[in-house]
């Protein structure tokens, strides 16, 4: 991760109490909250704070604290630039959580797919305006694993151990190719 935009450990564990916790009772959690991030980050058309935010906290405040919520605000931009300079400069982007599934019961990386999806949908046509074939590949591993979407196919591929798995550990890699899809010059 470029060094310029490393989230300071004070500031991830802001985050991580606020978003895990009772003042946070309408947003999604820490892990969530970094899925949704990245699907901002490496979608092709970054909707501005006053879309996505709201979004993020189900149309309800930050926080009835207006010094906190313009904190976390500001946490939240720090960890989306934080994401974006990991992607830009040719890194892995860490997730929040292990790639570890349990088919029986849902886990972090669950919550992590389900969170990308939410940042997803705000944006969904243009993610697939050109490429619609390439984007629905590179998107399954999420798509399957956040277990919002009840198509028949996608539920045949999560009820799939070996393949949700396999889905799973693809995820770091998929990212980087949905970040240079969309954001690397094109060649002629």
């Amino acid at each position: 991760m470029h060094e310029n935009h490393a989230l300071a450990p004070e500031v991830r564990q802001r985050l991580e109490t606020f978003l895990d916790g009772d003042d946070n009772s309408n947003g999604l959690g820490f892990v969530a909250t970094h899925g949704f991030l990245t699907a901002l980050t490496v979608g092709p058309e970054a909707p501005a704070l006053e879309a996505w935010l709201p979004e993020l906290f189900d149309n309800q405040p930050v926080s009835a604290d207006a010094a906190q919520a313009e904190q976390i605000t500001r946490d939240l931009e720090a960890w989306r630039k934080e994401i974006h300079a990991t992607l830009y400069h040719g890194q892995p982007l860490p997730l929040p959580c292990s790639l570890a599934i349990h088919p029986s019961e849902p886990t972090d990386l669950n919550d992590w797919c389900a969170g990308f999806m939410e940042g997803m949908f705000l944006k969904e046509a243009s993610w697939y305006h050109g490429d619609e074939d390439l984007v629905a590949d590179l998107t399954l591993p999420m798509m399957v694993l956040s277990d919002l979407i009840d198509d028949p196919d996608i539920q045949q591929i999560r009820h799939d151990k070996k393949i949700s798995r396999e889905l799973a550990q693809q995820i770091p890699d998929v990212l980087t190719e949905l970040y240079l899809h969309f954001h690397a010059p094109k060649t002629a």
